[in-house]
């Protein structure tokens, strides 16, 4: 059953590189992970559909409300640091030390 992990910010724009990175390290990794990224305006919309919310740093301020109202998905606020390094391996490592997503294809 495929993953299905959302990234979420204020604008949108810097998550869709980071959710293509991210995305790019799955596929090399042959898992079953889907990763959309999108602006925070749309988590009403798709995140009943997810099981994994990512929040941006820019956003964690939201990071309780998003908890309460999709209580389904696993909540992963990013601090500045991982958001700033734009580096998709490196959120994908938190998720997984965070045993979100597993290692295995």
């Amino acid at each position: 059953m495929t993953l299905r992990v959302g990234l979420f910010c204020s604008g949108g724009m810097s998550t869709s590189l980071i959710g293509s990175k991210m995305q790019k390290v799955y596929d090399a990794a042959q898992r079953d992970v889907k990763v959309t990224a999108s602006d925070l305006s749309m988590i009403d919309e798709i995140g009943d559909d997810l099981d994994v919310i990512i929040i941006a740093p820019q956003i964690n301020w939201a990071a309780d409300q998003v908890k309460q109202q999709h209580p389904k998905a696993k909540v992963v606020p990013l601090t500045m640091q991982e958001f700033g390094q734009m580096d998709g391996k490196v959120i994908v490592d938190k998720l997984d030390n965070e045993g979100v997503t597993s290692n295995e294809g």
